[in-house]
């Protein structure tokens, strides 16, 4: 099967090393003959020019290095005999030629920017040698690198299961097309992570695309996750920059899976990468679900199948509990300081989630004060959050605290409240500098806490982050346990459906007084 799956890290097979080596010899060879070629091109045209062209101006040219036309032309006139005299002659010295030829295309570069041609050809474009994909060396030897930081970045979410896996992708050494689509992947994932302000890549959206359409014209002739894997990567790639060209790349999926008979024809792991992907982009893009169905009514509650890959590891959430589990549990995974505390806050975020659609125990006016008090001593940068242990206990409260006040009946705070914006930031900054280890056995605790997040947050580098972390629980043991993880992003999406449906009942309401 070749798509990227089943790659386990950086390293690459004996088959694939070989792969490499051979290819990188290709390329040194074909950029040794085009040199060769170029030169002699070079020496050829001198040789010819009968009319001098007048010098290149920059940015500051004032006319001082203006020279005489005619007594220019007798001077190339000379040189080009040299030149021509010593075409045939080995250069005793290749580097510094080498050097001046970057040089001159970088001159060459920046007059073509100056002159506003089309940037396809210039943002990031690699040197002309190839391998046997047709893709540019350069690009090539970039992809491998950035599949191990992808790769590593990926199984790092293994940590929060206390389990090794394989991750569910594997770099496509004979395609072109996955060659372009996964180095978007890879950087526009890590990029987001990172915070960038832009994701943007115009020479490599470019030429993934040409080469993508080049790969569906033969789409006859593939098996069906052939064509559809490196559709859905691209489709992820524009999640990350929440562009909605996403849309339109995940509709090819559906009509491609659809024309060929439904997902059952496609191997366990397709199937759960493109129900993943049908689900994240329904969260992060706001569009119908094409592969699942939400149900009337969120899960409170499942069993997990007999057959579930786990390590030592809490399966419950405050969005979903898991094989009768309750909070008390979650104390044997962190610091012992912060365990009552832990436990009150996630039973409070369960609790506020489960009321909300009628099926919590109801309680009283002082319990509630008495609940929000504490939360706020926890989340506004109380003596606890001294530590990694209390910087985990704050994110914790911050993400039950936007909870309560979406649910709590002002509807106008889903996403548009600056407290709950705040919040939201002080998350990532938390997660980011408390790394996954502080979150080691709670896996869809982390998961909760960022799509809280990502509902908190309007900042597009915020929605970016935490929609990079959710994707990253996803794709690593996401899809080894997709019976709990597709429930906990299903039941985010009956929270956020209902409250915007509440907010539409408000306000049509309102619009009738």
């Amino acid at each position: 099967m070749s798509v990227f799956v089943n790659y386990g890290g950086p390293s690459l097979d004996k088959k694939q090393q070989r792969i490499v080596r051979s290819q990188a010899m290709v390329s040194v060879r074909g950029q040794q003959k085009q040199a060769r070629s170029r030169d002699a091109a070079e020496a050829t045209t001198s040789g010819l020019t009968v009319r001098p062209l007048a010098p290149a101006q920059d940015d500051e040219y004032d006319g001082s290095h203006a020279v005489a036309l005619d007594d220019e032309a007798d001077k190339r006139g000379v040189v080009a005999q040299q030149t021509v005299a010593r075409s045939n002659r080995p250069a005793p010295n290749s580097s510094r030629r080498r050097d001046k030829a970057i040089v001159a295309r970088a001159f060459v570069a920046r007059q073509r920017l100056n002159g506003n041609e089309n940037p396809w050809d210039l943002r990031g474009a690699p040197p002309q040698s190839t391998h046997m994909t047709g893709v540019d060396a350069r690009t090539f030897q970039d992809y491998l690198s950035r599949c191990g930081s992808y790769s590593s970045y990926l199984d790092e979410g293994f940590i929060l299961v206390g389990f090794r896996q394989p991750s569910y992708f594997r770099p496509d050494l004979s395609k072109a097309a996955c060659i372009y689509i996964g180095w978007l992947l890879t950087a526009g994932m890590l990029d987001a992570f990172r915070g960038s302000e832009t994701i943007a890549y115009p020479y490599y959206e470019y030429q993934a695309v040409k080469e993508l359409q080049r790969f569906i014209d033969g789409a006859d002739e593939r098996e069906l996750h052939e064509v559809v894997y490196p559709v859905v990567i691209l489709g992820m790639f524009e999640m990350f920059r929440l562009n909605r060209r996403a849309i339109t790349h995940l509709a090819a999926v559906e009509s491609f899976i659809k024309s060929r008979g439904g997902l059952g024809k496609m191997p366990d792991v397709m199937q759960h990468i493109v129900i993943m992907a049908d689900i994240l982009q329904c969260i992060c893009l706001e569009t119908p679900l094409a592969f699942n169905v939400l149900g009337p009514a969120p899960v409170m509650c499942v069993m997990t199948p007999d057959v579930f890959l786990a390590g030592d590891q809490l399966r419950s959430c405050p969005l979903l509990l898991c094989d009768n589990e309750d909070f008390s549990l979650a104390a044997q995974y962190v610091d012992p300081a912060i365990r009552p505390q832990l436990e009150t806050v996630l039973t409070a975020a369960n609790n506020s989630f489960r009321r909300f659609f009628g099926s919590g125990v109801p309680s009283s006016f002082t319990e509630d004060n008495a609940v929000n008090r504490e939360l706020d001593a926890i989340a506004d940068h109380s003596a606890v959050a001294k530590n990694v242990s209390g910087l985990f206990l704050e994110t914790c409260a911050l993400a039950t605290r936007i909870m309560r006040r979406m649910l709590s009946g002002e509807w106008d705070r889903f996403g548009s409240d600056p407290a709950n914006e705040i919040d939201a930031l002080t998350i990532c900054e938390n997660n980011r500098f408390i790394g996954l280890k502080a979150w080691m056995g709670l896996p869809y605790v982390y998961v909760w806490v960022n799509l809280i997040g990502l509902s908190a947050s309007n900042d597009k580098r915020l929605r970016s982050y935490f929609i990079a972390e959710v994707v990253r629980s996803a794709f690593s043991y996401g899809c080894y346990q997709i019976d709990v993880f597709q429930v906990v992003l299903k039941n985010y999406l009956h929270l956020r459906n209902a409250i915007a449906d509440r907010k539409a009942d408000v306000a049509e309401a309102l619009g009738r007084l």
